[in-house]
């Protein structure tokens, strides 16, 4: 393990964070709010440590190890010292909360501890939406479009969320850049789209940003319910679904100049079959069990589908009050997330797909033994390598998941909220049900309750190896 390089790149990292800091910073001293001192203290501190990192003469090259090392470390120390702006401006009263929020931002996750965000100071409210849009692509992703790493592509593969990590364009820091450009094009756009639709410039920065990193973040506290729009429901809409799919097929999409990328990608298309039998099924419910007129109906429930399998976790109804059916099937799409190469959580339509396919394999295996099969994916074979690492991940994600949920029924939650907040974090998606809905917050759970739930976060963001090798002790040796 090169330490010394490990630390020099993180250190890079760090100074990253502290430029983005200054955007709120100037939020709050051009309101001059209680927050600017917090903002102040937490970027001197912020370049300080970053500084002395970057000072560290780098020696040897990355390879697998490096590079989950900066990743892993890295994500941890951005959200320490990401937290320090809430604890030191007195608008949460411990840092296991400040924590938890941010470390909520920084993952997507959008689940948090404020009871009341209306009343946050606005420099506050743009840092905890910058969280979301740096965790979105990923910061360390920043890094790699910002700054020269060689055989940085360990870096990109610790971070990049997908089944596999796809570059681009042959050059890796060329890929960092063209996801980053991609990604902020489409958010400045959602930012003028709903401006024009009557919600606020700073609003629509806020939302913007929660929608294309699918993080949920919101500036009021029933979310987009408060709006009471329906352009705006519409253009939020569009465009968390357009962040749940795969970006790579975006830039074939305007190299090519044809829609065909997208439209004949597999992933995409039972994404979207997915989305639109979930969205069905719902609206009959509502309409047969809450009496809704049926155009009502379908406004909730497409919204609620599409920020839901895209783990964003906006929501524009109290889907914890909708009827059993509909919320098991919302339960059931928490566990299903968006494409892979997107920026949603949750297990991925990809893999999923390749699960599928096996067991259909091993069905057929069953009734023809000696015929050879083989599980294809967009028409070419996919090795069973691949295959028993998805396997592994699936059985690694279920049993963090189950083990989250009792974790939190011990420490005193009832067995739906413990269970959907468990689903909330390692999905990435925010509300869950019962205690949790999207009405509810988590500032009642117990301190280890929260740490949990900011682990189960950190390993959902990161697609879980990336930090379940740190406690290997095979990890650290020569």
């Amino acid at each position: 393990m090169h330490f010394r390089l490990v630390f020099h790149s993180i250190g890079k990292i760090l100074l990253i964070l502290a430029l983005f800091m200054f955007f709120p910073l100037s939020v709050a001293l051009g309101d001059r709010s209680a927050d600017l001192p917090a903002f102040s203290v937490t970027i001197i501190l912020t370049v300080l440590v970053g500084g002395v990192f970057t000072l560290i003469k780098p020696t040897g090259d990355f390879r697998r190890r490096e590079g989950f090392a900066v990743v892993g470390v890295g994500w941890v120390l951005i959200v320490f010292l990401g937290a320090i702006p809430f604890y030191l401006s007195g608008t949460v009263t411990t840092y296991t909360d400040a924590f938890f929020e941010t470390m909520s931002g920084f993952t997507t996750t959008g689940a948090t501890i404020l009871p009341a965000v209306e009343s946050l100071p606005r420099g506050l409210l743009l840092w905890r939406s910058l969280t979301h849009w740096l965790g979105g692509m990923g910061i360390i992703v920043l890094s790699l479009a910002l700054f020269s790493f060689r055989q940085g592509a360990s870096l990109f593969e610790a971070e990049v969320p997908g089944l596999v990590p796809e570059r681009i364009v042959p050059r890796l820091k060329n890929t960092a850049i063209t996801l980053w450009l991609i990604y902020t094009v489409l958010t400045l756009v959602e930012m003028l789209a709903l401006y024009l639709a009557g919600m606020p410039l700073f609003e629509s920065v806020i939302h913007a940003f929660g929608t294309l990193a699918t993080g949920g973040f919101s500036s009021r506290n029933i979310s987009i319910e408060a709006f009471h729009s329906l352009p705006i429901e519409i253009i939020i809409t569009f465009f968390t679904f357009l962040a749940g799919i795969n970006f790579s097929l975006y830039y074939r999409v305007v190299k090519k100049k044809s829609l065909k990328p997208l439209l004949l990608n597999t992933e995409t298309r039972v994404f979207v079959g997915i989305i639109t039998l979930a969205s069905l099924l719902i609206t009959v419910a509502l309409v047969t069990e809450m009496a809704l007129p049926v155009g009502e109906a379908l406004r909730r429930a497409v919204f609620q589908v599409v920020t839901i399998i895209t783990t964003t976790g906006f929501s524009n109804d109290n889907f914890a009050a909708w009827p059993t059916f509909a919320q098991g099937i919302l339960f059931i799409l928490m566990f299903c997330g968006g494409c892979a190469g997107s920026t949603a959580g949750g297990l991925k339509i990809a893999r999923l797909v390749v699960l599928f396919k096996y067991a259909y394999r091993l069905v057929q295996k069953t009734v023809h033994p000696r015929q050879v099969f083989q599980t294809k994916v967009e028409h070419s074979p996919l090795p069973d390598s691949v295959i028993h690492e998805i396997l592994a991940f699936f059985f690694i994600y279920i049993a963090l998941y189950a083990f989250g949920g009792l974790f939190l029924m011990a420490t005193g939650q009832e067995m739906v909220t413990s269970l959907t907040a468990a689903a909330a974090a390692i999905g990435n998606i925010g509300p869950g049900l019962a205690g949790v809905g999207p009405h509810s917050n988590y500032v009642a759970f117990a301190a280890p309750a929260k740490w949990m739930l900011s682990f189960l976060m950190l390993v959902g963001r990161l697609e879980i190896l990336s930090i379940l090798v740190l406690f290997s002790s095979h990890f650290w040796r020569k």
